[in-house]
């Protein structure tokens, strides 16, 4: 189905700004070596100066690095805030204005200037709690000198951090990742009727944090399920389920599944896959989250392998659609 624009409200949230002309991004993935952890990037341009930024679906927020942001000469002063990642990485620094290109879109919007990265617990328990500043990357997953000098989190979630996309005038975005180990990704702005045909859109997370309603099981009639928020996340490799025990018969190898429901209720999109597959994100850490009330799934890059994402900023909703790159696991099933 097209998303009929005549249902969206008449008014821009705060932050949205008028609708931008459309505009692909190519999405190019990178993998992090010597331990194989696939991440994706693209390239935007600040104040004139082209970088590399990982693309986080999972956070909100342009942020960049010391190294970055002397290159593009931003200039901040004060001790700024810390912003947290599920990694358990602090960046601390503040807020500054520069002029941000991406794709076709160009403004001049607020980005954090990074001072500092740390760990959450002021140890060394994180990545960039193993590496020297001069060695760290963002998503470099703790390999010195692999990662990116920025982020570009655009999680439809905004809290205290403006969403970079939005605030470039960016209103819906699709992200497309390409098949592991080959190219073809793209996030596109401000898509057309026929760049989102096809998509349905897929019913919220209770939290209304950027998640959407799903389940995870080993696939098989009598499986227990694991419900609860869920979100997609192109910055982790991995799921993370948090406050809840594996399901009986979990191991690797198994096959397994993924549920969602579409906003209407009358159908019920899954993803199968096999656990532990980590050329997919398909291994899953199942721990407790003291700190967080009730069941919460983070879904990593998997999904993303079975189906492209809409997000729509004005209307709040995700939408999904099969990822016709993808051939074999994981795979869609409408």
């Amino acid at each position: 189905m097209i998303l009929a624009t005549g249902l969206l409200p008449a008014a821009l949230p705060s932050g949205v700004k008028a609708q931008g002309e459309r505009s692909v991004v190519p999405i190019r993935e990178v993998v992090i070596q010597p331990i194989g952890t696939p991440r994706y990037v693209i390239t935007l341009v600040v104040n004139g100066v082209p970088m590399e930024a990982g693309l986080d679906t999972g956070s909100v927020g342009l942020r960049l690095l010391p190294r970055a942001a002397d290159r593009a000469n931003v200039r901040a002063s004060g001790p700024g805030y810390a912003y947290g990642y599920g990694s358990g990485v602090v960046l601390r620094g503040p807020d500054v204005q520069a002029n941000v290109r991406i794709g076709k879109s160009e403004q001049g919007i607020t980005l954090q200037a990074v001072r500092s990265a740390g760990c959450r617990d002021g140890g060394n328990r994180c990545p960039a709690g193993k590496l020297t500043p001069q060695h760290y990357g963002l998503m470099g997953s703790g390999q010195p000198g692999r990662g990116f000098p920025a982020i570009l989190g655009i999680r439809l979630e905004s809290g205290q951090s403006v969403n970079p996309l939005t605030a470039l005038g960016v209103q819906r975005w699709i992200v497309h990742l390409p098949a592991r180990g080959s190219g073809g990704g793209a996030l596109i702005f401000n898509p057309d009727a026929r760049d989102m045909a096809g998509f349905v859109p897929l019913r919220t997370g209770v939290d209304r944090s950027g998640t959407v309603a799903g389940c995870l099981m080993v696939a098989r009639p009598d499986a227990r399920q694991i419900c609860g928020p869920t979100l997609w996340d192109t910055g982790a490799p991995g799921i993370a389920v948090k406050n809840a025990a594996a399901p009986p018969a979990w191991q690797a190898g198994v096959a397994a599944e993924m549920r969602f429901v579409t906003s209407d209720g009358s159908r019920y999109p899954r993803i199968a896959f096999r656990a532990g597959d980590r050329n997919h994100g398909g291994h899953a850490d199942f721990a407790r989250a003291p700190q967080r009330a009730g069941l919460y799934v983070s879904a990593g890059t998997l999904p993303f392998y079975a189906y492209d994402m809409l997000y729509d900023a004005v209307s709040g909703t995700m939408a999904i659609r099969p990822n016709t790159a993808q051939r074999g696991l994981p795979r869609a099933i409408r």
